[in-house]
């Protein structure tokens, strides 16, 4: 991100600060203001997806998946089904919004030609990455629309731009019952209009809220606020999460995946790797912990972007794309700011963040396996996360044990 564009994205928060959030095309969940990322360790609970051999958080036992975590919104098909309306304008009957505000209703986004089957409008399109974010549990389906004859610029593989009119959409169940869907919707240049978008008990329609926590089933659940979301968001030069060439890339993404948007001539200005892949470090776990690294803590915050939230710790746990062909991950920064490297934060300073051999004694370990309600700041990530990620924790204990 230039300078300006850094500034002029400081300057629209404030405009969007009635909004909700948005999708974070994999992965833009929240649920506390505590500031993000600012920890030794990294921002993110656990879970890995289809071809890291780990499952999405607790798998289908309480992971993402076994919720609904599929690549489109009926019957689990990995193909966007075709609907009545394309995405791109307002459908019949909705009022226009006013500027630099998405719609009141989930039903004028575009995202549905009928909102009451589910029908996708033409022209979105489901995917799944290969490695999804850890949200506690909740099922999740995310969709993208682009318009039309334009191109996602992957001139920079790290950090893909998309052009004005893309639209994400993501939406989380708990359990079986559709609670929010958030959208991400890009109007210029360096700016997304974002929101949360609550289900009726219906599920006939969903409405633009603020955020907040809501009771699901006699449990608290919480919608994030635009300024929760901005905390993970800004870590990307263009705001949108989890849609990039390693997680659509890596096996087991679903629908329009790396593979899809190469053949229908979605990508510009940059070559499509034959591969994408993350070497193992020769303890049969590293391969997994690092792609579940990488989607729950660099893509967001601990990244080189120097507007990421956690910039200035100086850990870096996103996997480059040059990097990711298979090769022994020996000089990545994953293990370089991590293995034998003492924290910078000062209440956790001069900790350990991984200690070979020892996940008792890996600061990294401890934040990512410990959920604190009353003070999140003590936990990883510090926002968007109340339940531990068990698989993904147990995968980051046998990794460390095994170095």
């Amino acid at each position: 991100m230039t300078t300006r564009d850094a500034a002029v994205w400081v300057a629209v928060v404030g405009l969007a600060l009635a909004l909700g959030c948005g999708n974070d095309g994999g992965g833009m969940d929240a649920s506390s203001a505590a500031t993000a990322g600012k920890g030794g360790a990294g921002h993110g609970g656990a879970g890995t997806g289809a071809g890291t051999g780990a499952g999405e958080g607790d798998a289908a036992v309480v992971g993402d998946s076994g919720a609904g975590d599929a690549a489109a919104s009926n019957g689990g098909s990995d193909a966007a089904l075709p609907g009545d309306a394309d995405a791109g304008g307002l459908p019949s009957g909705c009022p226009a919004p006013a500027p630099n505000q998405p719609p009141e209703s989930l039903s004028c986004t575009g995202l549905y030609g009928d909102i009451t089957t589910k029908k996708l409008a033409s022209g979105v399109q489901a995917f799944m990455p290969a490695v999804p974010l850890w949200s506690d549990g909740a099922g999740k389906l995310r969709f993208i629309y682009l318009p039309p004859g334009q191109k996602i610029d992957i001139s920079d593989p790290d950090a893909w731009r998309f052009p004005i009119g893309t639209k994400f959409w993501k939406e989380f169940k708990s359990g079986t019952k559709r609670v929010e869907t958030r959208m991400f919707w890009k109007l210029t240049p360096t700016f997304w209009a974002r929101t949360a978008y609550q289900w009726n008990d219906g599920e006939t329609e969903a409405t633009r809220t603020g955020g907040g926590d809501i009771q699901v089933a006699g449990k608290t659940y919480h919608i994030p606020s635009t300024t929760e979301c901005d905390q993970c968001h800004k870590g990307r030069p263009d705001h949108a999460l989890g849609f990039e060439e390693i997680l659509l890339g890596l096996p087991g993404s679903t629908g329009l995946n790396l593979a899809a948007l190469k053949s229908q001539g979605l990508l510009t200005g940059g070559t499509v790797p034959s591969k994408i892949a993350i070497g193992d470090d020769g303890t049969g776990f590293g391969s997994d912990a690092l792609a579940f690294l990488h989607v729950n803590c660099g893509v967001s915050c601990h990244n080189g972007n120097s507007a990421s939230e956690a910039y200035s710790t100086g850990l870096r746990l996103a996997v480059k794309v040059a990097d990711a062909d298979g090769r022994a991950p020996t000089n990545f920064d994953s293990l370089k700011t991590t293995v034998n490297v003492k924290t910078t934060t000062g209440r956790w300073l001069g900790k350990i963040r991984i200690t070979p051999g020892s996940p008792s004694e890996s600061w990294l370990y401890s934040l990512m396996s410990t959920r604190n309600p009353t003070n999140m700041k003590d936990q990883m990530p510090p926002i968007a996360s109340r339940v531990v990620p068990t698989a993904g924790a147990k995968l980051l204990s046998d990794w460390i044990t095994a170095m």
